[in-house]
């Protein structure tokens, strides 16, 4: 009797089993545009990021975003054709090389295929401009969804953050949208209405009222950083400071709360 219930007990956990792993390959199916972003196909290995310039103006009364990211490059084997990415819902306006040509693209699912107008060669350094605007897809449950988060403070004052680490920065601006390759440093400017203030990765370097009373800050990143964990932080904060002392080394703290 009890060698029968061990033999029913161990079918029973190999359905089970069974049952799960059936589940999770369909789970696993991928599609062409996991593909797409996924793949170190040769538009991306032919080139290496060195670094970025976001240049964006967040609006929280419509819930857009829209400006440039320049992204420069070293061409590691000869190529007239690239890919960047950005999520299909957001609209790209043009692209420019670095020597003022406009660049045709086409677009499949978030990826953007760069047709450049001539080939560019081994070594060389370049840059490209994509010029963009759009309504971000919206977390639902953030960090567990990306997206952007339009909130309030409980001053109703407005308050953004974004989360992308698990969905992909490309849901929010453009970019070489995998893990394998970095720019070497970064500057991130993001304008704000008045009033409000945005704290991003790395030093402020500047804060320019701009002729509309909109805010630029200026934040510059001197390491390699991951795409998704660029972040804006879009709201009405107090801000302190301190130094860190160990031995004859300091570091500046900064620090922005809720007032």
């Amino acid at each position: 009797m009890r060698v029968s219930t061990a033999v029913l007990v161990g079918l029973f956990l190999t359905a089970v089993g069974s049952a799960q792993l059936l589940h999770d390959q369909k789970a696993q199916t991928f599609t062409r545009a996991d593909s797409l972003r996924g793949m170190l196909t040769p538009l991306r290995t032919c080139y290496d990021l060195t670094y970025y310039h976001l240049d964006v103006r967040i609006d929280p009364s419509t819930k857009t975003v829209a400006g440039s990211n320049t992204v420069v490059f070293n061409v590691v084997t000869d190529f007239d054709r690239m890919q960047l990415d950005l999520f299909e819902n957001m609209k790209i306006e043009r692209i420019v090389l670095d020597d003022g040509r406009t660049v045709p693209f086409t677009r499949e699912f978030g990826a953007v295929f760069l047709e450049l107008p001539e080939k560019l060669k081994k070594d060389a350094l370049r840059s490209v401009t994509l010029y963009y605007s759009g309504s971000p897809i919206v977390a639902k449950r953030p960090p567990w969804d990306g997206g952007f988060i339009w909130t309030e403070d409980k001053e109703g004052n407005p308050w953004v953050a974004v989360a992308c680490q698990g969905t992909g920065a490309s849901l929010w601006w453009p970019t070489k949208d995998h893990q394998a390759d970095e720019p070497d440093s970064m500057l991130i400017s993001i304008t704000v209405p008045p009033g409000l203030q945005n704290i991003s990765n790395g030093r402020l370097r500047e804060t320019t009222t701009l002729p509309d009373g909109w805010i630029r800050y200026d934040w510059f990143v001197s390491y390699p950083i991951n795409n998704y964990n660029v972040t804006v932080n879009v709201g009405k904060f107090a801000h302190f400071n301190d130094v860190y002392v160990s031995g004859s080394d300091t570091l500046t703290l900064n620090y922005y709360v809720m007032p």
